[in-house]
């Protein structure tokens, strides 16, 4: 990992709001990954299979 400054503002201070919404969107992005995986998840206990349809009758 390399060292990198933290981003300032206009008043020379730490940008909180910054580093508060790049939060809240890693957060998100993280909360739907785990989401798409929990529904793979499920799905995979209930697979179903099809009957084969027969043509003779």
């Amino acid at each position: 990992m390399t060292y990198q400054a933290p981003k300032l503002n206009e008043q020379g201070t730490i940008d909180i709001d910054y580093y508060t919404k790049l939060a809240s969107q890693e957060r998100s992005e993280y909360i739907a990954q785990m989401a798409v995986s929990l529904k793979t998840k499920i799905k995979s206990f209930f697979h179903v299979k099809l009957p084969k349809l027969s043509v003779s009758h």
